[in-house]
């Protein structure tokens, strides 16, 4: 009876050491994944970084680009809700309910993201130009960046009215549909980023208009990492951490009094947009590098060729 009650003891422990092994093994792997991806992001940031000392002027380009998205921004905007909205409304905390948006603040939203498409791949477009260059020996300054993004202006807006078009529709899938329906547009949108992903390179280097620049963006990253893939990278992780000391400014003003809040809030602001602007440059020369691998297979100096046959692994 002893014996019967050990043994009915034992089965019952390794049901419940089953599952919970396996749940242990998949967190033990998803940590080791997580640290890996953080590791070799740092090494990314690193190399670029590296090479954008060289060039610090590249830096202006990203600067410029939120200087003009913010312009650009508040003028629709604020156009936008004296148009759409009765005077009554504007100070509503409702107004921008999203289940109560008309027609006409669709359509600012649709411009909002035409002008803000429009300015950011132009700039993105005078980066990767000149970051590319430099990376090939070359000596491209902003100038002649911003001369190929002008040569280009053309496709970039059609670019842009496209990449609006397609943003509003997955935008509205998720305001307005089921929830099946926001998870088909949410890996829409997965598949949208992963195939524009050389875009901007493909515009500023072969000159093809929207479609043919989405076919190539699509053709090199499945010709190059394959179809499903999953991402060893993250910049926008690491520059989140690293803005997160910025938050802690305005905490150490506060010894000081309302002026060290103040001042805080002030310092932490600029580190944040230090941060954006220096993101975007490291970006720019990042893609700049990886788009010159997957079409040629060369290593731009200052990277390493695991630096870019990595960047993306094959899912399972």
């Amino acid at each position: 009876m002893h014996a019967s009650s050990q043994r009915d003891a034992t089965a019952g422990w390794a049901v419940v050491a089953r599952p919970l092994c396996i749940v242990l093994r998949t967190w033990s792997r998803r940590r080791r994944i997580a640290i890996g991806r953080i590791d070799q992001t740092w090494g990314l940031i690193a190399n670029s970084f590296a090479v954008l000392k060289k060039d610090q002027e590249l830096l202006w380009l990203p600067f410029l680009s939120g200087i003009f998205c913010l312009l650009f921004s508040a003028s629709i905007l604020g156009g936008g809700v004296l148009l759409t909205l009765p005077p009554t409304e504007i100070l509503s905390p409702n107004t921008f309910n999203r289940h109560s948006m008309s027609q006409g603040m669709w359509f600012c939203l649709f411009l909002l993201y035409l002008a803000n498409y429009f300015v950011v791949v132009f700039f993105n477009v005078a980066l990767v130009s000149a970051a590319s260059s430099r990376l090939a020996g070359g000596q491209a300054t902003i100038n002649d960046g911003l001369e190929v993004a002008w040569q280009r202006k053309g496709k970039i807006f059609q670019w842009a009215l496209l990449s609006a078009t397609v943003g509003i529709l997955l935008r509205m899938i998720e305001e307005r549909a089921s929830w099946l329906m926001r998870l088909v547009g949410g890996l829409m949108g997965m598949a949208w980023s992963l195939a524009s992903y050389f875009v901007v390179p493909v515009l500023a280097a072969e000159n093809v208009g929207p479609t043919e620049a989405l076919q190539r963006s699509a053709e090199l990253f499945r010709n190059t990492w394959g179809e499903k893939v999953a991402g060893g990278f993250s910049f926008g992780l690491i520059f989140t951490l690293l803005a997160l000391p910025g938050a802690a400014l305005p905490f150490l003003g506060k010894t000081l009094g309302p002026s060290g809040i103040v001042a805080g809030i002030a310092l932490a602001v600029l580190y944040w947009l230090f941060l954006a602007v220096v993101n975007a440059a490291v970006q720019g020369v990042f893609v700049a590098a990886l788009y010159r691998y997957a079409r040629t297979k060369d290593v731009s100096a200052g990277f390493h060729r695991e630096d870019f046959s990595m960047a993306w692994q094959p899912k399972g």
